[in-house]
């Protein structure tokens, strides 16, 4: 299974992407036409330069030969132009600030990724979008005496949620606030997500495979599933 990630910077990329009309399909270029915020366009325009250029990579061809969904409420989904990889291919795209990820590949997947920050009013979100198991297997969420630990594990959480949103669909706000997934750590061996540190930024990668071919030194490995609605 082709699965493949790449992580960066929105300013590196931005700068070293042709024009944008080079490559840039006419639905891509119609909506970042409607990004009055530079820093949003930048961002939208970073992102599709890498998926590009990640699944030139991955699956083949040139940057330029691939074509990207740009529908606002979908994840993107790539064709190559030319036709020489005959079926679509998942894309999920994620940026925080300045940080940026990618992921591609043959099968459903969601990349996210979030910037560590403090977060006002923590312990009600830790209580309204974790559940006790979650809590259980994460201590440091309720340890008030280690705040950099507290904040890492809540976002490692969000991270995974919104990334399991990305690659199955769903609504954010039902999935953290009714506790529609679970996520608990396990064996990267067993895990269908992982989390691991870029800098000052959590990321999260879901995906419907297995994903442990990645090989990320410091990842955590996830087993993310739906709850029944008696859990």
């Amino acid at each position: 299974m082709p699965l493949a990630l790449r992580t960066g910077s929105v300013m590196a990329f931005a700068a070293m992407a042709p024009p944008v009309s080079r490559w840039m399909s006419q639905e891509e270029l119609g909506r970042l036409a409607t990004m009055r915020a530079e820093a949003r366009a930048e961002q939208f325009a970073a992102g599709r330069w890498l998926a590009r250029r990640l699944l030139a990579v991955t699956f083949g061809g040139d940057a330029s030969e691939w074509a990207l969904s740009a529908a606002e409420d979908s994840p993107p989904l790539a064709i190559h132009t030319s036709g020489a990889v005959g079926v679509p291919v998942f894309v999920s795209i994620a940026h925080s600030g300045d940080h940026l990820a990618c992921a591609v590949a043959d099968v459903p997947v969601g990349i996210d990724i979030e910037h560590l920050q403090p977060r006002k009013h923590l312990d009600t979100l830790i209580e309204a979008t974790t559940t006790e198991a979650e809590r259980a297997a994460l201590p440091e969420l309720l340890r008030e005496s280690d705040a950099d630990a507290r904040l890492v594990a809540f976002f490692q959480l969000w991270t995974l949620k919104e990334a399991w949103i990305k690659c199955h669909g769903g609504n954010l706000f039902q999935t953290m606030m009714g506790h529609v997934v679970e996520a608990l750590p396990a064996p990267i061996s067993q895990a269908n997500a992982v989390t691991w540190r870029r800098d000052d930024a959590v990321l999260a990668l879901a995906a419907s495979a297995p994903v442990d071919g990645l090989g990320l030194p410091d990842a955590t490995g996830w087993r993310l599933r739906e709850r029944d609605a008696a859990d």
